[in-house]
């Protein structure tokens, strides 16, 4: 029987997944300064580790345009995983950006390793 991996997770990692399965999981949100417990959140370090078991990609915020003429927001292409540390030392690349449309702000989505684990965990429950 195969257990969530949701379970697996700590509350910042849950937070971060959170983010990553809504449409626009931007980072700010995910998780305030500090944990549950009053500690300093090292969110590079949980990103990179979530990026690492391969169940999340960081993306760039890129500008849009719908075929209707409507501009939005969509996800840029992955960023490498040697590219991560680099961007995420910076919190202003995670942090509430300038721009409202939260053009050029890194967000997270989920992988289809992710997306089977969770499956997985959702067919061993209900049986």
């Amino acid at each position: 029987m195969t257990d969530s991996p949701w379970t697996t997770l700590s509350p910042v990692e849950h937070d971060l997944m959170i983010c990553a399965i809504e449409a626009w999981g931007v980072l700010p949100y995910a998780a305030g300064d500090e944990d549950e417990d009053g500690n300093p959140i090292d969110l590079p370090g949980v990103v990179l580790s979530l990026v690492d078991r391969g169940w999340v990609q960081l993306h760039r915020l890129e500008a849009w345009t719908s075929p209707d003429g409507q501009e939005g927001a969509t996800y840029g292409p992955p960023i490498l995983r040697s590219e991560i540390p680099t961007i995420l030392e910076d919190p202003a690349t995670w942090d509430d950006p300038e721009d409202p449309g939260w053009i050029g702000a890194v967000t997270l989505s989920t992988t289809e390793a992710w997306r089977e684990l969770s499956r997985q965990g959702r067919a061993a429950s209900d049986r």
